[in-house]
């Protein structure tokens, strides 16, 4: 059986398995449930460290498979994504 009718779609079986605490830079809306990377991955101090001139190879797995799987999700301060903040700002 392949890998892919394991496993749902949104979902790594790197991240869910292998490594767990990627976990961290996924982002979920707290109103509607939307999730996503945390943009920070896609700076360029995620992977590279200028002052001490190595790359983070573990990080560089970690941006590569969230890319793959979801798209970058942007909170504010209370934990929502910009859609629900635009629709609750309205009101």
């Amino acid at each position: 059986m392949s890998h892919s009718k394991k496993i749902k779609r949104g979902n790594s079986l790197y991240i869910n398995n292998w490594n767990s605490s990627a976990k961290r830079f996924i982002n979920t809306c707290a109103v509607c449930g939307a999730q996503g990377y945390s943009p920070t991955i896609d700076e360029d101090g995620f992977i590279y460290d200028p002052s001490m001139k190595v790359i983070n190879f573990e990080h560089r797995a970690i941006r590569m498979e969230l890319q793959s799987v979801l798209k970058p999700l942007a909170l504010d301060e209370l934990g929502r994504c910009n859609t629900c903040a635009k629709v609750m700002d309205k009101q």
